[in-house]
């Protein structure tokens, strides 16, 4: 019996201006995919399908790991994403997506 794990890819992909996850016109996302699979290999397989499947493409792969609670920490916005989004991933098989986009990176920066 293969064990399923969460995978958390950190990444940045473009965004075609069709894509459903562009509502504010936006060039790129800089996100975390939480991806059910066997395997590291799986994971990416399974990313790159669900990106091409909302019209998006990887730019850069930053980490792709296996998530663990034992060794993560949950004090941050992010973390605390992770842990509610890698229960659900387990349970239902389907990839949790969050991120932020170029045109909301550039308004936080400017908020600065």
């Amino acid at each position: 019996m293969e064990i399923i794990s969460a995978w958390l890819i950190d990444h940045k992909a473009s965004l075609d201006e069709l894509s459903p996850m562009n509502d504010d016109g936006s060039e790129y996302m800089i996100g975390t995919a939480v991806v059910p699979a066997t395997s590291m290999q799986e994971a990416l397989a399974l990313f790159e399908r669900y990106l091409e499947e909302q019209k998006m493409g990887l730019l850069e792969l930053s980490k792709c790991e296996q998530f663990d609670p034992v060794n993560f920490d949950a004090t941050s916005e992010k973390g605390q994403q992770v842990m509610r989004a890698a229960p659900g991933v387990l349970e239902d098989q389907k990839i949790r997506y969050f991120g932020n986009s170029s045109e909301v990176m550039d308004c936080e920066a400017s908020d600065d």
